[in-house]
């Protein structure tokens, strides 16, 4: 029995929000929120908080977030999607991009033929598949999309792949180091000075709204919230109520791509997106059970080590067999995988931090397309896997 009973809506809610805003304030203020990241320190602090149980490990107001206010995310995080550009601007980073995406769909296939995880594996696969590819989002909607709802082994997930994500970046940044790395994919550019005028920080996450218009964000929550009722309504047509997330991101990419003048008037859409991710995962943190963690969470690290070991030998070996036609150099190789395993923010951070400017976006352009697709291409592995 929890301190705060399950029924008491209110202060759930109220705990929940101050735990997400204690995550935004740590990741801008504190050395370690910035090492963690705010997401995993709101996660730990919730997980601390249900385990005490000052917060109940169950509760309506979980259900409700997972099922009636994540769908809304995603449609916020695709409207400014711009496939024409990233598809046009992208240049050789696109192609590491595409075949670190195989390499990961391939990994997933390894991982769930040598690591036993019973009827978790189909959904396992199709998480790891979307994460990796696109990023969070991704995750969300194939959590969505299959109907897996169990906190504990969410959670599992999520701390798994944040924390083999991080240990992946670390190696990325490493690789243009290696003298063997240079010989193979050497480019003169790979880590030659800066010169000329300083290289501007990565994008700050989106915790800071300078310019907020009302009129727009009204405009993108009806639009977010009418893309929603018609993939569920496509969905329950066709009879495959799981299908509705993904015919929800289908039409946010359309209305993105072909109705710039609406996604132009709209204001703080991104942002929300971003708030509502983070309720999501908090909430999910919340469900935790430490002991489920303890059985689960090194499996799960032994799956994403597999996964993401498949990925960048699989990339290399490609990129080595085929760089007499494209000559991929490791800058690319990067940030390709880079723009795959860590998403935007990441790719775009690696390549201002390495003085690479001209790969700051075609990160984010590759980072762009796997945040598109890798939602449909977690399904696709999800039911071959089933």
């Amino acid at each position: 029995m929890s301190l705060i009973s399950p029924e008491s809506t209110s202060l759930i809610w109220m705990v929940i929000l101050a735990l997400v805003g204690f995550g935004f304030w740590a990741e801008q203020n504190t050395r370690l929120g910035r090492l963690m990241t705010g997401v995993i320190v709101s996660m730990a602090a919730a997980m601390v908080l249900s385990n005490l149980r000052i917060i109940p490990t169950e509760a309506p107001v979980y259900g409700t977030i997972f099922s009636n206010i994540l769908p809304l995310s995603i449609p916020l995080l695709l409207f400014r999607a711009d496939l024409r550009r990233a598809f046009r601007d992208g240049g050789p980073v696109l192609w590491a991009f595409g075949i670190g995406s195989i390499g990961v769909v391939l990994g997933v296939a390894l991982a769930t033929t040598l690591v036993p995880l019973g009827d978790l594996g189909p959904v396992a696969g199709g998480l790891f598949t979307a994460t990796y590819i696109g990023g969070s989002a991704n995750f969300s909607a194939v959590a969505i999309a299959t109907q897996f709802d169990q906190g504990g082994d969410l959670t599992a997930m999520t701390a798994a792949d944040i924390i083999a994500t991080n240990i992946q970046t670390m190696v990325l940044i490493a690789l243009p180091g290696i003298a063997l790395m240079r010989r193979l994919f050497g480019s003169d550019q790979a880590e030659a000075p800066e010169t000329g005028p300083p290289v501007a920080e990565a994008e700050p996450r989106p915790f800071v709204l300078k310019h907020l218009d009302l009129t727009g964000v009204a405009l993108a929550l009806a639009c977010a919230f009418g893309l929603v009722a018609a993939g569920d309504a496509a969905a329950a047509w066709l009879g495959q109520h799981s299908l509705g997330i993904l015919i929800t991101s289908a039409l946010a990419l359309v209305m993105g791509n072909f109705m710039k003048p609406v996604i132009e008037r709209m204001s703080g859409d991104f942002e929300i997106g971003t708030f509502l991710i983070f309720l999501f995962l908090v909430a999910i943190a919340c469900g935790a059970d430490v002991w489920v963690l303890a059985e689960h969470g090194p499996v799960f690290m032994f799956y994403t080590g597999i996964v993401l070991t498949v990925h960048t030998v699989f990339l290399l070996l490609v990129a080595l067999l085929i760089r007499p036609l494209l000559k991929l150099d490791i800058r690319a190789l990067v940030i390709g995988s880079t723009a795959c395993v860590g998403g935007v923010t990441t790719a775009s951070a690696i390549a201002s931090a390495k003085g690479w400017r001209d790969l700051v976006l075609p990160g984010v352009m590759a980072g762009t397309v796997g945040y598109s697709f890798g939602s449909f291409v977690g399904v696709w592995v999800w039911s071959v896997l089933q």
